[in-house]
Parts: C-alpha cells; sequence; structure tokens
C-alpha cells in the first residue's frame, strides 16, 4: 500500500513539473510573439517576413531597441544639463564682462548653434552627420574663430 502511494505522489509529482514547464513556454512563446506584432511596425519590416523572424531574432531587436532607448534618455540629459551650463555662463559673461556689441552677437550665435546641434543630436543619436566628430574635422568646418572672453581681437 506504501508503495503505491509512493508511486503515485511520483507520479502527480512529475505530471505537475511537466505542466509547470509547459506553461512556463506558453508564456515565453506569448510574450514573443507580443514583441513580434510591436516590432514589426517600429523597425519597418513587412508582415511577412515578420513572421518568419526567429524567437532569438525578436529578442536581439528588443534588446537592440532598449539600448537605444537608454542611450537616447542619457544623451537628452546631457543636453539638457550642457544647454543649461552654456545659458548660465553665458549670462554670466554677459553681465560681468564689458563686451562690444560684435562679441555680444557672436556669443548669442555661438548659443543658438550649440542648442541647435544638440537638439538635433538628440532626435538623430546614431546619424553619421550629427555624430561626435574629431576636433580636427570640427575647427575646418567651422571658419569664424571661437570666441573667447579672456581673447581680446
Amino acid at each position: 500500500m506504501q508503495n503505491v502511494d509512493q508511486t503515485r505522489a511520483r507520479t502527480e509529482n512529475e505530471c505537475h513539473k511537466v505542466l509547470a514547464e509547459k506553461m512556463r513556454r506558453d508564456r515565453i512563446s506569448t510574450s514573443i510573439e507580443q514583441l513580434r506584432l510591436i516590432f514589426y511596425p517600429i523597425m519597418q519590416i513587412p508582415e511577412d517576413q515578420a513572421l518568419e523572424l526567429e524567437k532569438a531574432d525578436i529578442l536581439e531587436m528588443a534588446v537592440t531597441l532598449l539600448r537605444q532607448k537608454a542611450c537616447s534618455r542619457a544623451n537628452s540629459s546631457f543636453a539638457r544639463g550642457f544647454s543649461q551650463c552654456l545659458h548660465e555662463m553665458l549670462r554670466h559673461v554677459s553681465l560681468h564682462a564689458h563686451l562690444p556689441p560684435k562679441d555680444r552677437e557672436e556669443i548669442k550665435r555661438f548659443y543658438v548653434l550649440q542648442r541647435t546641434s544638440l537638439r538635433l543630436g538628440s532626435v538623430f543619436p546614431n546619424h553619421r552627420h550629427f555624430a561626435h566628430r574629431s576636433p580636427k574635422r570640427t575647427a575646418s568646418r567651422n571658419r569664424v574663430a571661437l570666441w573667447r572672453p579672456w581673447k581680446k581681437n
């Protein structure tokens, strides 16, 4: 009698494990299918190609998209901080330095250019045109020398 109870308990335990594993796999498959439905319009993949994607492809797309999102947030935070710092510095210089109108205009132009490039960089973080450039390339593209408050022309 005891052997029968032990055998029955083992069988029930094995059935429970198999059922739990099946439910876990179903949850994973359902979640991956939901990701597939979310990603094919975002990634601009035709629906027929989206149906052919493997589960690993869908998970890689999810990881890539989440990394881009995190990077975008960091870039946006950097742009806000840089813009605020630049604005405060320019305000301080304009209040405490007696600058000729030409220099004030140069400061305004620099500020506007920096804000614009930061905005474009946060909107298009991976676009090669807005990627970080080396100082040599940047200097060669800017024909006007950078204004410095301590440098008198």
